[in-house]
């Protein structure tokens, strides 16, 4: 009696492990096709990506993730904003851009600054 229990348990178990879904990372191409959160999803990889070869010690990634924050919040502050033009929106997103981009550049080494702008894709 233990044994086709037994059997059949294991049974089960060889089952579900091979049902298991390998799941691997896809390179998505942008497309002018694409929609804003398709381009939004490349961004943010694009971004990490660039990122991880700064070799960014862990109190930049403390201070890089602070900003992030900070620049986020401030970026739905202004999108939310209903007494603002979209003209200035868009301004003040661009200011809010290049602000982050200062205080990004100010954490990083001169070496991880030139990797930085290397990696930095070319708008069309």
């Amino acid at each position: 009696m233990k044994i086709p229990v037994i059997a059949f348990i294991l049974s089960l178990v060889t089952i579900s492990a091979s049902a298991q879904i390998e799941r691997k990372s896809v390179v998505v191409k942008a497309d002018s096709a694409q929609t804003t959160n398709n381009n939004n999803k490349v961004d943010k990889q694009s971004r990490k990506e660039r990122f991880k070869e700064l070799d960014l010690t862990r109190e930049q990634k403390g201070k890089l993730k602070e900003i992030m924050q900070t620049n986020k919040a401030a970026k739905e502050a202004i999108e939310n904003n209903t007494q603002l033009a979209d003209q200035d929106k868009k301004k003040q997103l661009r200011e809010l851009q290049k602000m982050q981009m200062q205080k990004i550049q100010a954490i990083l080494t001169p070496e991880q600054i030139e990797k930085f702008k290397a990696s930095k894709p070319n708008d069309p």
